[in-house]
């Protein structure tokens, strides 16, 4: 098997693994906050020694580290409101908030490089509208505060993003990972008493089958899919690698259905939304890569 063949294989299995993490966080009844405080320590740990294998941080200036601190905290808001959404909703309407990160992510590359937002990132927002609208009516009641805090999830996933690729050359994506993960787990200890302090009663300790998720959360969907991530973008066009990440939600869609029979809450409205928020983000690096082509 060749290289891109099997990196293909790699990204595809990351990506679906990914997706995994929605039904994990429905399975693990910790609360959100807890959960991303498990997951952030388990991980960063199972790191350590390739961090070091790496050279460590010798070739990291400190104002840089400051950064990627910085950036982590926006990544535990992030895991907070994915999971917080999977609370109050369901792994399926969490996923599919995850379709707008492409879209969320243009206009932060504007915004943090300064440049015109384009007309192709504008309409593929539009686009996705309707669906989005389509989603919310269609949903229960109750689903609904879900719906936006998986929103918000997307936002500050999109945010992060782009500030990694903004200051990903400073150092090398280990460290990155490494730093961020760390600084979510401080970030939620430094939080821990005072979320304590007004709820006592919070579930801290994790049950047998919640230890056994979270480490499939930390150790196979975290750090096993993320390495399989990296090896296979070496290999693959940023085009290519955009396309395979955008099946994260569909993926995710398909395991809740198979797994937690999330379908039976839902109806055909709420998927035919699905369907063209969907639609709008294969669309845009498609067309995206067409014009540049073009011109």
């Amino acid at each position: 098997m060749d290289s891109l063949k099997k990196s293909f294989i790699f990204l595809h299995i990351a990506v679906f693994l990914f997706g995994f993490t929605g039904i994990l966080g429905k399975l693990i009844i910790l609360p959100a906050l807890i959960l991303v405080w498990w997951r952030a320590l388990l991980t960063w740990v199972l790191m350590l020694p390739k961090m070091f294998g790496k050279g460590g941080f010798k070739d990291l200036k400190p104002a840089h580290f400051k950064i990627f601190t910085l950036i982590g905290i926006v990544v535990a808001l992030h895991w907070i409101c994915f999971y917080g959404s999977i609370k109050l909703s369901n792994s399926s309407i969490a996923m599919i908030c995850l379709a707008f990160i492409p879209i969320f992510t243009a206009f932060f590359e504007s915004m943090f490089n300064k440049r015109p937002l384009q007309w192709l990132d504008i309409l593929t927002g539009l686009f996705s509208m309707p669906g989005m609208w389509m989603i919310f009516q269609n949903i229960e009641v109750s689903f609904r505060i879900g719906f936006f805090v998986g929103i918000l999830s997307a936002l500050l996933s999109a945010c992060f993003a782009t500030l990694n690729k903004k200051y990903i050359h400073h150092t090398n994506p280990i460290n990155i990972t490494w730093i961020e993960l760390f600084s979510v787990w401080m970030f939620l200890s430094v939080l821990m008493p005072f979320i304590f302090l007004f709820n006592p009663n919070l579930k801290f300790l994790p049950s047998y089958m919640d230890l056994m998720y979270l480490i499939i959360l930390s150790v196979v969907c975290t750090y096993v899919a993320y390495v399989l991530a990296v090896r296979s973008l070496k290999n693959l066009s940023a085009f290519s690698a955009m396309l395979t990440f955008n099946l994260e939600p569909v993926y995710g869609l398909i395991i809740a259905i198979v797994i937690l029979k999330e379908h039976k809450q839902l109806n055909t409205m709420f998927y035919i939304g699905v369907l063209i928020i969907m639609i709008s983000v294969f669309l845009h690096p498609i067309l995206a890569k067409r014009f540049r082509t073009a011109v």
